[in-house]
């Protein structure tokens, strides 16, 4: 459905109203120039200042009331979503979970192959302030795609027109990169390998989480819109910690999972 209607009715409405507090103004200052005695280059003169700042407060105020009403908007959606920002996608709000990173006691990461989170071959977000984790206390939970996932099969790579010997080497990166973390720098980081669909992206930073969906076939990095999300009674962010908690004791060592079958992979498989 168009919107020109919509905008050619806003537009009508505001020359109306435009138009009103002109005609209203100007009798003000009209009336009260004549009171005053004034002459007629005078009246002109004080029927447009009137003009002018009747114009004025009209525009301040539609202004003031517009602020109040998405400020009211945000109140609302914060309170009852916990949404806190909407970020345009995930390189939009680096610099945000960066900052959030470093504060954080309590990370839990679930990524696929977390190319972006712990790359070495472009500029990883959280490798190097990973390195400074030491304080005592931190704890950091990352849950990431295993190679013997089906989601991240030959076949799954051949359909999103992606070679598997990448696929496979990027994960045996991340495996590394985070392996060095852990040896080397001495980070506290427990791993959990897991055969999830491509559902969701959650970072979860105490009590802060960023949460993105795979919306797309590809390029969701940049198309897909990243939330922000803040703990509270109504928050999604309840949801979403809870998800992450039940996926890694699902895929508790011990508890030897599953790989998924094959009715459940075609149930799936629109989302890889």
């Amino acid at each position: 459905m168009s919107d020109r209607p919509i905008r050619t009715e806003s537009i009508m409405s505001s020359l109306t109203t435009g138009a009103g507090v002109a005609i209203i103004t100007g009798l003000i200052g009209y009336i009260l120039s004549t009171l005053l005695g004034l002459s007629e280059d005078l009246k002109s003169i004080a029927v447009g200042v009137f003009v002018l700042i009747g114009s004025l407060i009209v525009t301040y105020a539609k202004q003031r009331l517009g602020t109040f009403s998405e400020d009211r908007g945000k109140r609302y959606m914060n309170e009852r979503t916990g949404i806190i920002t909407v970020f345009r996608n995930l390189e939009d709000c680096k610099k945000d979970m960066k900052i959030e990173f470093e504060k954080a006691s309590h990370i839990r990461l679930l990524l696929q192959i977390g190319r972006r989170e712990f790359g070495d071959g472009e500029p990883s977000y959280f490798w190097s302030l990973a390195r400074e984790k030491k304080r005592p206390g931190t704890q950091i939970k990352i849950l990431r795609g295993s190679e013997k996932s089906p989601f991240l099969s030959k076949e799954r790579a051949k359909f999103r027109g992606n070679p598997i010997e990448l696929w496979q080497e990027d994960l045996r990166r991340l495996a590394k990169q985070i392996d060095m973390l852990k040896a080397v720098f001495h980070i506290q980081i427990e791993v959990r390998e897991h055969y999830e669909p491509y559902l969701w992206r959650i970072f979860l930073f105490d009590d802060i989480a960023y949460v993105s969906a795979y919306l797309h076939p590809s390029d969701n990095d940049s198309k897909t819109v990243v939330y922000k999300l803040q703990k509270s009674e109504n928050s999604l962010f309840v949801v979403f910690n809870k998800y992450f908690e039940y996926l890694w004791q699902k895929y508790e060592p011990l508890s030897n999972p599953q790989p998924p079958t094959e009715d459940e992979i075609k149930k799936w498989s629109t989302w890889v």
